[in-house]
């Protein structure tokens, strides 16, 4: 069994690099804001940001509940996903990308400057990392900026065969 969890600001290629590497290694996609929206877990849209706006900590423990009675390989992904606990979590990945290239990604999405500036500041404060460190959650950055998904797929997937042989000879 193996937990993958895939995070990072929006525009770092998250939904895409997650998709491709649950195929490669046959395991189950889980989108958490999808999921949120699903499970009516949505509190709110704020227009100021232009974004819904779900109950994480319903989310975080529907979704670890879920996986504890199921076990399996997950690749869950979401910006708020480095929130599950590391008790069922085996890999945090948190995917970056130079800020320049940040901007674009997300100004042909059509975000508002605020909005597009907020993420960046985010992204160069290390936001998500501190909460990972404040948590004491082991973690790898991967940088996406002119990388093609599948070559940043391979280095995690490289990861998790590292972390998984590790696992196994602590084990015997």
């Amino acid at each position: 069994m193996a937990v993958i969890v895939i995070t990072g600001v929006p525009g770092t290629g998250k939904t895409t690099i997650a998709k491709i590497l649950s195929k490669k290694i046959g395991a189950i996609y889980i989108n958490l804001t999808g999921y949120a929206m699903k499970k009516r877990y949505v509190l709110y849209y704020d227009n100021a940001l232009q974004t819904y706006i779900v109950d994480e900590d319903k989310v975080i423990k529907d979704i670890t509940e879920y996986i504890k009675k199921n076990p399996g390989n997950y690749i869950i992904e979401s910006t708020f996903a480095h929130l599950l606990p590391k008790d069922v979590v085996d890999i945090y990945v948190v995917l970056k990308t130079d800020p320049n290239e940040l901007y674009k990604r997300l100004k042909e999405r059509d975000y508002p400057y605020h909005k597009i500036f907020e993420n960046i500041w985010a992204m160069n404060l290390e936001v998500i990392e501190d909460e990972l460190e404040y948590e004491k959650k082991q973690y790898y950055i991967f940088d996406t900026t002119s990388k093609d998904p599948n070559e940043v797929v391979e280095s995690i997937i490289d990861i998790i065969n590292i972390v998984t042989k590790k696992r196994k000879n602590s084990r015997n």
